[in-house]
């Protein structure tokens, strides 16, 4: 048995913190319902408490490791993280959205106990497959909330880059999936650029080479180059051009700030001087 909708709600108003701790039969409940409702329509129970209650819940660790590994589960199955996945413009994206911030605070509060390498290994593949796969991109929607895809997806990346069994062996993987969504063909407006280059963070303190990065940066840039030789002035490409450059101009604050490397801040300011002189000949 679940709560419905209006009775999840007020329970979610009314949660007590000594009832979900005494009384693990309602504890129960209360998650198979949020997991029920993960993906409403309603951007107050969704946002404000469902995502607000799993928070409390996992990052204060009432939730027994039996029922995470559970909820983990449930995340990344075709009816969760993937539930109509390539569908565009659907209420379909809530679902796969907020199940991907559900994976997020479960791997971002795993210290190694709960996820073993191997578990660890197979949420990789969930995760790159969903961000390359995901088509719906809008970020705030009218009158149901933030879908918010890309931008969540990317908090579960950098949760993933950053879990104590992450292996630099799939380094290429997680760069060339951040590369995937910078290309999609929109226009991010939500700040979503920004949410990726957290995952550049995350790779960077893990130990990434500083030449490695680079190569990459500079790999974006020859992307761009042979998108416009083939295809020319495009709209896909000029999404793509302006992904890209905003992407590298946080990038650029943000090592200044965390790692101020003159070798990599000079790339990344030419490349964006570079884009800037072939788009309007000056400079």
């Amino acid at each position: 048995m679940i709560f419905e909708v209006e009775t999840l709600k007020h329970e979610l108003l009314t949660i007590e913190d000594k009832k979900i701790l005494e009384d693990t039969t309602y504890c129960d409940k209360l998650i198979d319902s949020m997991m029920k409702h993960i993906g409403t329509i309603d951007p107050t129970l969704r946002d404000d408490l469902i995502y607000t209650t799993f928070a409390k819940l996992i990052n204060g660790g009432f939730i027994p490791q039996s029922k995470l590994l559970k909820m983990l589960e449930i995340c990344l199955d075709e009816e969760h993280l993937f539930y109509k996945i390539g569908e565009e413009k659907g209420d379909s994206v809530f679902t796969r959205s907020f199940s991907s911030l559900v994976v997020a605070l479960i791997l971002a509060n795993d210290d190694g106990t709960l996820l073993d390498a191997k578990k660890v290994q197979e949420i990789k593949t969930a995760i790159l497959e969903y961000l390359d796969r995901e088509k719906d991109t809008r970020g705030f929607v009218e009158n149901k909330g933030w879908a918010h895809s890309i931008a969540h997806g990317a908090d579960m990346l950098t949760a993933l880059v950053s879990h104590t069994h992450f292996h630099m062996s799939i380094l290429a993987e997680v760069l060339k999936s951040i590369e995937i969504c910078l290309l999609k063909d929109v226009v991010y407006q939500d700040e979503e650029d920004e949410r990726l280059i957290f995952a550049i963070e995350a790779l960077l303190e893990k130990g990434m080479e500083k030449h490695i990065l680079i190569n990459w940066i500079k790999a974006l840039s020859t992307i761009l180059n042979e998108g416009q030789v083939n295809h020319g002035q495009t709209l896909p490409f000029y999404h793509s051009k302006v992904n890209v450059n905003n992407f590298m101009k946080s990038l650029y604050f943000r090592a200044k700030h965390i790692n101020p490397d003159k070798e990599l801040l000079e790339c990344i300011e030419q490349e964006i001087h570079y884009w800037f002189r072939k788009t309007y000949g000056q400079g």
